[in-house]
């Protein structure tokens, strides 16, 4: 009876604990998006929107590139991926940051790389920018869960005459293919949403939901198009994320990894261990290398001037110095990693675990935090701007609201990253602790969380540098005292005069090497 008790008191304390990531989503989006809606969004602006041949061929434009950007970047990140979860080798880490850096940049910055390297605009400068974006979210949300796959299921099935192929297929797929899925998903939506790329590579012709948001609501003022857009544009993501959600059945148990094998003891296939690697390296690190280049480059010359006026504090034509950008943009990195993980693990945990009596509890719950990934970045931040500005609510002035919000934004993929490693763990680990006499909490202490330390270093490193690197959101919510790195890129960057833009690259360069170090760690 007392085992009982205990249980049904922890089965309630995890019920319990799952309102706090929906709470959270619910106060600082839903809210927000569906002020939003009711104060603009009509039946008759949707029928209109819904019958206009242009509306409907940015719709089908953004439907085939975001399909066609997530085959490419599968191409890129899946032997990256394999390769970086299951061996190592000298330079390992420094890949895994080359890799992941871009996705937490600046879009402008990216986008302006490529361009650099293409000169010109297009479907394939939209693809390879999307490709440098998003290798980051294959390897961060499959590779906790291919390092889990005990290496000796492969050697077993290569000593019995399985091919390479026939492995993967029937000993590799299985167990990542939840985590692959939800990558997927997650790739889908970030190009499908793709702003920043689009307007910078896209060129006049090619234009997404997303950019039509912007300009309907931003430069036309048709706010009521603009979120009748949106309303579109989430039901589109919805529908992605409720095609690839995992299923009970696609759940399978791993014996756990202790650590990557190094590769010298790989009895042959080096080169194709390598060539994952370096292939996926050189097609994502260009474009940084570009922006390097542009902020030593000044009018076709060598320059360190801007290095040297940034670096002393100075950032031309703007009132803020370089170093409070720095410190406040690492300020709100360190705020929103601890507010996203620790909303994310509680969520993970509940999701994870096969917890049949609560399959209702654990699909709200999925679908609520899942929902920061399907609201646009300028519907976001319109919601807050026009929800929170009177009192007794007047948060918009705050400066905490900005990584509140930054943690909302990374709150979905922390979870994703998680997830899979919350569901990789053996049930008989913790029935075996429960045997012995350990404490619900001395289990999860000494069993889950000894467990899931990669994965809580993983996405502790990511939900920061989605913080470093947010913008969209960020335009409507920053006050002069507090500007981000990636607001003082784009106002130098946007402004007239050579050595303000190189400025501009020389900060975004400072944000490469500041990225890189957070995600390599992680």
């Amino acid at each position: 009876m007392a085992e009982r008790v205990e249980s049904n008191t922890a089965m309630t304390t995890r019920r319990l604990l799952s309102f706090l990531p929906v709470g959270f989503v619910a106060v600082f989006l839903v809210l927000p998006f569906l002020n939003t809606v009711a104060t603009f969004f009509s039946v008759s602006t949707s029928r209109d929107v819904l019958s206009d041949p242009s509306i409907l061929r940015i719709l089908w434009f953004s439907l085939w590139q975001a399909v066609l950007s997530v085959l490419a970047t599968m191409i890129f990140a899946i032997p990256a991926t394999w390769a970086l979860s299951r061996f190592q080798f000298p330079g390992a880490r420094l890949c895994r940051g080359l890799l992941t850096t871009p996705f937490v940049l600046p879009s402008i910055v990216v986008a302006a790389g490529v361009l650099a390297i293409s000169q010109r605009t297009g479907v394939i400068s939209i693809l390879w920018a999307h490709v440098v974006f998003n290798v980051a979210v294959v390897l961060r949300i499959v590779s906790p869960r291919w390092a889990l796959l005990n290496p000796r299921y492969e050697e077993s099935a290569a000593t019995l005459g399985a091919s390479p192929w026939q492995t993967f297929a029937h000993i590799m797929w299985p167990n990542i293919r939840s985590a692959v899925n939800s990558a997927a998903a997650l790739v889908f939506t970030y190009c499908f949403t793709s702003f920043g790329v689009i307007s910078i590579v896209g060129g006049f012709s090619r234009r997404t939901i997303e950019t039509e948001i912007f300009t309907q609501s931003v430069r036309l003022g048709n706010t009521d198009v603009a979120i009748t857009l949106a309303v579109l544009q989430m039901v589109v993501v919805l529908l992605v994320f409720q095609i690839s959600r995992p299923s009970p059945l696609q759940t399978t148990s791993t014996h756990v990894s202790s650590a990557p094998i190094p590769l010298h003891t790989k009895p042959r296939g080096r080169w194709i261990v390598l060539v994952s690697v370096v292939v996926p390296v050189i097609v994502v690190a260009l474009p940084l290398v570009a922006t390097l280049i542009r902020s030593i480059s000044y009018r076709g010359r060598l320059s360190f001037h801007a290095w040297s006026s940034v670096l002393g504090g100075t950032l031309p034509q703007l009132t803020v110095s370089t170093w409070r950008v720095i410190v406040t943009s690492l300020l709100f990195s360190l705020a929103t990693a601890i507010l996203a993980v620790a909303l994310a693990l509680i969520a993970a945990q509940q999701m994870g675990r096969q917890w049949f009596h609560y399959a209702e509890q654990h699909r709200i719950l999925r679908f609520v935090t899942s929902l920061p990934l399907v609201v646009s970045a300028a519907t976001l931040g319109l919601g807050i701007v026009i929800t929170y500005n009177t009192d007794p609510f007047a948060w918009r002035s705050h400066t905490w609201l900005i990584p509140v919000v930054h943690a909302l934004i990374a709150l979905p993929v922390a979870i994703r990253i998680l997830e899979p490693a919350v569901q990789a763990i053996p049930p008989s680990l913790r029935v075996g602790a429960a045997l012995l006499g350990a404490s619900p909490w001395h289990t999860w202490l000494r069993i889950d969380i000894a467990l899931l330390r990669p994965a809580l270093l993983r996405s502790v490193g990511i939900s920061a540098a989605i913080s470093l690197g947010e913008f969209g959101v960020t335009s409507f919510l920053t006050r002069s005292n507090s500007t981000t790195l990636t607001m003082a890129i784009s106002q130098l960057l946007g402004r007239p005069g050579a050595l303000t833009q190189q400025s501009g690259y020389v900060l975004a360069s400072l944000l490469i090497v500041l990225t890189m170090g957070v995600t390599s760690r992680a």
